[in-house]
């Protein structure tokens, strides 16, 4: 009895190995299937949705079969061309731990390295979104991966009012009174930003004149610290004609006139940056030629023709303005120290100093 039942259950034990065997054997022949799918789709691929489609298969190929590396590679392939770094990262990484003596191995490491800077262009760019100031202006930026849009009510901006109150008041220049929006939409490469710059157009209060809407192209930088956008455009220049007529409430409209061009540029800064009110030579970037009354520096006793030898411990020399002026700037309410040499001192000069928002 006792052997039939040993019989028994060695006949189970194989049939279970045989079962996983077939098991593991129809999963592989599954994955395989979704890989050469996947391939079909990428030779096939005219849009993100092939794409997309392609990504779907590699998965469930890794899905059925973790262990295929050829699985892994192609879905981090198709993930970097969707722009999913961060993901493609992990599928490269997954086959290089499958297949570390792959003659590609070295590549697909240099490719990792390639997405990883990716990676950190586009959380740089993210980091654009939120409210900026163009002088007192509120900016909402709004980034989507490279997709760049700033929106603003910038008031009356390149319009004129004339009134004419007839041959013994004669014409006279009016402050023109209303409010339009001005969208920038464009891309962001690295610190680029380039696309159409687009006004409203507005009901002008004094004339009752409608102002046309404006468009034109725009170029951007972003400064390397992240805290500053420079916006540079064409913008339209319009007069807007009244009549003031005879008497009260008959004015009226007369006609709006394009005049003319001209370029502008938009300085947009990050809400709460802070400064210090210093100002630093473009040619000789450690030398101060401006100290602002009332700021940080001004009432610390920094003075102009003062040179800048280290910012919180960092040595100055050889950095651009740029790059020195990012050190010096900073959150508002922060704390950053400025080491100078002074002409007739000795000794350099320590200044502590609180960053202050303008």
């Amino acid at each position: 009895m006792r052997k039939t039942y040993s019989r028994v259950m060695l006949m189970t034990f194989i049939v279970i190995g045989l079962a996983t065997s077939v098991f593991a054997q129809n999963s592989n022949d599954e994955a395989r299937k979704h890989l050469v799918r996947g391939m079909a789709a990428i030779e096939m691929a005219k849009s993100e949705a092939d794409l997309a489609a392609a990504a779907s298969e590699f998965r469930k190929a890794t899905v059925l079969a973790p262990t295929m590396a050829a699985a892994w590679y192609n879905l981090g392939s198709v993930q970097s061309k969707m722009g999913q770094f961060k993901d493609a990262i992990v599928s490269y990484r997954r086959y290089l731990i499958l297949a570390p003596k792959a003659d590609d191995a070295r590549l697909v490491n240099d490719e990792i390295i390639k997405l990883d800077y990716r990676l950190e262009r586009v959380n740089k760019v993210a980091e654009l979104a939120g409210v900026w100031l163009a002088r007192n202006t509120p900016f909402a930026i709004s980034v989507n991966g490279s997709e760049f849009i700033a929106k603003g009510s910038i008031g009356t901006d390149g319009v004129t009012v004339i009134s004419d109150g007839g041959g013994l008041v004669g014409k006279s220049g009016r402050t023109a009174r209303g409010n339009s929006e001005v969208v920038f939409k464009g891309r962001v490469d690295g610190l680029s930003i380039q696309g159409i710059r687009y006004r409203s157009s507005y009901m002008e209060g004094v004339s009752d004149c409608m102002i046309p809407a404006d468009e034109s192209d725009f170029k951007g930088t972003v400064s390397e610290d992240g805290n500053f956008i420079s916006l540079n455009f064409q913008k339209g220049m319009y007069q807007a004609d009244r009549d003031a007529g005879l008497f009260f409430g008959l004015d009226s409209c007369t006609g709006v006139t394009k005049t003319g061009e001209m370029s502008e540029t938009y300085v947009l800064m990050k809400k709460g940056v802070g400064f210090v009110g210093i100002t630093i030579s473009e040619v000789n970037p450690q030398l101060i030629i401006n100290v602002v009354k009332g700021m940080p520096a001004a009432e610390a006793g920094i003075k102009i023709g003062d040179r800048i030898l280290m910012v919180d411990g960092k040595d100055a020399k050889g950095l651009t303005s740029q790059q020195l002026s990012g050190l010096i700037r900073g959150q508002a309410g922060s704390r950053v120290t400025v080491d100078v040499e002074r002409q007739g001192e000795t000794k350099s000069l320590n200044f502590p100093l609180i960053r202050k928002a303008p």
